[in-house]
């Protein structure tokens, strides 16, 4: 897989995104929207006290949408990192590491899966568990009792090159 670093459209400042937090005895799920390119991302965060714990991603924007991430960390460098992409008629997730301003390459520390998905004329969306390496890394963990806690988002109009391989970089 390659990503193009020009269509990348980091969205990383809260007042450019509409987040919702709703809570249940279950656990906290938060919603960011960017009603501009008409893309939805939902995190869900098990009712727990520390990392480690597992995630639940979900996915939904247009097919113009060719690829979309989610950085664990609230940004590109040195944070978990969730990407998925439609290919044909279900959706590949994969995730990956930044250390500079380059493409990112898979992140191995993770077990990742894609519970459901779904490709359609117009839209695609998945459900993606990172069960392992996702809520916690080297340098960092997302804080389950931090209502305020900062995520980032990217996406890209430019499918990757290898749509069908998570793995591969180029």
């Amino acid at each position: 897989m390659k990503f193009s670093p020009l269509p990348l459209i980091p969205l990383l400042l809260p007042s450019l995104v509409l987040a919702q937090n709703a809570s249940s005895p279950a656990g906290n799920v938060v919603t960011f929207s960017d009603p501009g390119i008409q893309l939805d991302i939902s995190l869900a965060i098990p009712n727990t006290t520390a990392a480690p714990f597992p995630l639940l991603v979900t996915f939904s924007a247009p097919l113009s949408v060719g690829w979309a991430g989610f950085a664990t960390g609230g940004c590109m460098l040195r944070s978990p990192l969730i990407v998925a992409w439609p290919n044909n008629k279900s959706v590949v997730a994969t995730t990956r590491w930044a250390t500079a301003f380059h493409p990112p390459t898979p992140y191995l520390n993770t077990t990742l899966s894609v519970l459901s998905s779904s490709v359609n004329a117009t839209h695609w969306s998945a459900r993606v568990l990172c069960e392992k390496g996702c809520s916690d890394w080297y340098g960092g963990a997302i804080d389950p009792n931090n209502n305020n806690a900062t995520f980032g988002y990217g996406a890209s109009s430019h499918a990757p090159t290898a749509p069908g391989d998570g793995e591969e970089w180029g």
